[in-house]
């Protein structure tokens, strides 16, 4: 069995700005939207990644879009590809993907941790990669 969601809230919470997602411009757009459906706002900080515009959005505490008491994100299916590929993290810099180790998940299945338990966040890697960089590449076989 793959990676399985425990709703932990670990990947929802943000204690600094480097811990913060990175999405594109039109995941913003998107974003602000949402957020204004709901009378929250957001902050954006834009920056380059590779040469291409992105923004570090800028959460302090829990998202705004983290339900504390269903523990459950309100946008899951619109979450930008950063939350998408969560506990997968990838540098654009170096080409590296990780496992992040602060997901309660990853820690209680330490002999899982291959790409091919985590098909639905590899897919959203191989996007990301593609959107910046222009490359199509597979990380785990469909």
């Amino acid at each position: 069995m793959g990676f399985k969601c425990l709703f932990c809230d670990k990947c929802c919470y943000f204690s600094g700005e480097e811990q913060c997602p990175i999405v594109f411009p039109d995941e913003a757009e998107k974003l602000r939207d949402l957020a204004a459906k709901v009378g929250a706002s957001i902050k954006l900080k834009e920056l380059r990644v590779n040469g291409a515009r992105m923004y570090r959005w800028i959460i302090d505490g829990y998202c705004p879009f983290y339900d504390r008491d269903k523990r459950i994100c309100t946008i899951h299916n619109e979450k930008p590809l950063a939350c998408r590929m969560y506990p997968l993290l990838y540098n654009p810099r170096t080409g590296e993907v990780i496992i992040s180790r602060d997901c309660p998940w990853v820690n209680d299945n330490p002999t899982k941790l291959t790409l091919d338990n985590f098909i639905n966040e590899a897919k959203a890697v191989e996007e990301v990669i593609w959107r910046i960089h222009k490359v199509k590449i597979e990380l785990v076989k469909k």
